[in-house]
């Protein structure tokens, strides 16, 4: 049994690694091109601006990409399965050091600047499945923005290993759940 649960350890850390790593490699090429162009283009003009777009939204894409990939792995690791009825839940989940704490966590690991994005505060709905044993997967973020909620959709993720997620409890039992926070976080230009 020991040996079977560092195996399971082992390839959770594997496949949250990878996880970020897409979104690393995202932003190192993002940053090399930008670089490349503020040097061809010094000055603001046209083309610079087109082209900035246009990086934009390669770096946009490779985040969605990375989040479909995690997807797909997670729809494959889903070890609890829902029961017909599902229990009552006597305490929800929470997040060990609190939702305050969380917010702050996922505000720091989105960065926006590339957007210019500053909607003061940006609402949005964060919803996923908690499994019994504390593991988040199926992050959904609802928001006025599908771009910026990509971006904070990778932030959880990033940030997913940085904190643990207690589960919701059925008389005492922890029990599959469905997440949904509501948030309002702040970016600024």
């Amino acid at each position: 049994m020991k040996k079977l649960s560092a195996l399971a350890f082992l390839f959770i850390f594997a496949f949250s690694s990878a996880q970020v790593s897409e979104f690393e490699k995202a932003d190192s090429k993002y940053d090399r091109k930008i670089k490349s162009l503020y040097k061809k283009y010094p000055k603001p003009n046209d083309e610079r601006t087109k082209q900035e777009w246009l990086l934009t939204e390669a770096k946009i894409a490779s985040y969605q990409n990375a989040l479909e990939k995690i997807s797909e792995e997670e729809k494959k690791m889903i070890t609890d399965v829902p029961p017909p009825m599902a229990p009552k839940i006597t305490k929800e989940a929470e997040y060990e050091t609190g939702k305050a704490a969380f917010q702050k966590l996922l505000n720091e690991a989105v960065d926006l600047t590339f957007l210019n994005f500053a909607v003061n505060p940006y609402k949005v709905t964060l919803k996923f499945i908690l499994d019994s044993k504390g593991n988040a997967y199926n992050v959904k973020v609802k928001g006025n923005n599908e771009d910026v909620n990509a971006f904070i959709e990778a932030g959880f993720y990033r940030i997913k290993d940085k904190g643990k997620w207690k589960p919701a409890e059925s008389n005492g039992r922890p029990v599959l759940s469905v997440v949904s926070l509501p948030l309002q976080l702040n970016f600024s230009k």
